[in-house]
């Protein structure tokens, strides 16, 4: 209900549409069944999801007859998550896990700091000074690195909803969306294929004695390593919607996550008002909360292990060479897919036929060896 992670399988949008969390918006029974189903903001239940994702809340220990127990912390959330995509439960379009993972990453620090400073978890809002200190892995230090002007500036989301309409900023800006997304404890996934941006969280900061709401747009790379250049472009390109919306207020977001080394440093950010601010933020390697774990995970249906599986000729016809990295670089030695892979690697003996072979008779080999 927090991060709408994914297309579902059949069997689980059925026990989703008859518990109430997923809602049935088309049905053909003619010829082969053909239902379409949806999952709407409900800012009821992420609040009540939000209960579980904190270690040791127990503000709702039965809820409808069901033994909730204490909330357990977020790194055991995102385990149950690496389990639900490697096992196929949930299968991503292209690109949504580093989306998914990084929407976690950002929900979890929030609700860090909601823990903080309301046990009873009644206010969502938190500053925008101390949630990003946390985003960047770090306690506040004093030293100035964030900076706000605009008094109250503060995000709200405990939610990230799917949001699928051809929203211009300015239309998101205009519309009054941004107080109704706020008010309601959302931020919204960019639409499939939105330029430059994969997220839309809303702000509410004071000017003037006033109230006033802005957009954090935010950038999502889910890569080993991101070069300057790339980085720069990433922000411009953010900073590009805001002069062609003719916005002189928010803030752009460039969350790196999955990095196979961060750079330990942390990037200045100062907000106010009628003025367009950039951030970088990488997500720790060993983050707390594992969204980095998360962001790295298998989606192809049976973990790592299939994938190896399906590259099985291509190590075969590469055993005697010696590659850097084959897997990811956080798979423990011990994991069932390094040791298939090495058993794999270890059997094989085909690399070694000449460069002259023909197709035929490599094929013929293969025969033989099987």
């Amino acid at each position: 209900m927090r991060l709408q992670m994914a297309q579902v399988s059949f069997d689980f949008a059925s026990e989703l549409v008859a518990l109430g969390y997923a809602h049935l918006t088309h049905f053909t029974p003619e010829h082969t069944a053909v239902a379409e189903i949806a999952f709407l903001p409900d800012p009821v239940c992420a609040w009540l999801a939000m209960t579980q994702m904190i270690k040791d809340c127990n503000l709702f220990k039965v809820v409808d007859g069901i033994s909730m127990g204490c909330g357990e912390h977020a790194s055991v959330w995102s385990e149950k998550a690496i389990k639900i995509y490697s096992s196929a439960l949930c299968r991503p379009a292209k690109g949504d896990v580093g989306e998914v993972a990084a929407a976690f990453y950002m929900l979890a620090c929030g609700d860090e700091l909601r823990r903080k400073q309301s046990t009873d978890l009644k206010q969502l809002s938190v500053p925008l000074e101390k949630w990003i200190e946390i985003l960047q892995g770090r306690a506040s230090d004093g030293k100035g690195t964030v900076h706000v002007e605009s008094a109250g500036a503060s995000v709200s989301f405990i939610q990230v909803c799917r949001n699928h309409l051809r929203h211009s900023l300015k239309e998101i800006n205009d519309s009054a969306l941004l107080k109704h997304w706020y008010r309601g404890g959302r931020a919204s996934y960019g639409y499939a294929s939105c330029p430059a941006y994969d997220m839309v969280v809303p702000l509410q900061y004071t000017f003037n004695e006033r109230l006033h709401y802005c957009p954090m747009l935010v950038s999502v790379k889910n890569r080993l390593s991101y070069s300057t250049k790339q980085r720069q472009a990433a922000i411009e390109a953010m900073e590009g919607i805001f002069r062609d919306a003719k916005l002189e207020t928010g803030v752009c977001m460039l969350l790196l996550i999955g990095l196979e080394t961060t750079k330990k440093a942390f990037s200045t950010f100062q907000f106010s008002h009628d003025n367009v601010s950039t951030l970088e933020i990488e997500v720790p390697n060993e983050d707390k909360f594992g969204a980095t774990n998360l962001a790295w995970c298998s989606t192809c249906g049976g973990g790592e292990e299939a994938e190896v599986m399906v590259s099985h000729a291509d190590l075969a016809l590469g055993a005697d060479s010696k590659f850097a990295c084959l897997l990811r670089s956080k798979t423990k030695d011990n994991d069932p897919s390094k040791k298939l892979l090495n058993e794999i690697t270890e059997g094989y003996s085909i690399s070694r036929l000449s460069d002259e072979t023909s197709s035929a008779e490599t094929v013929a080999t293969y025969a033989k060896q099987s």
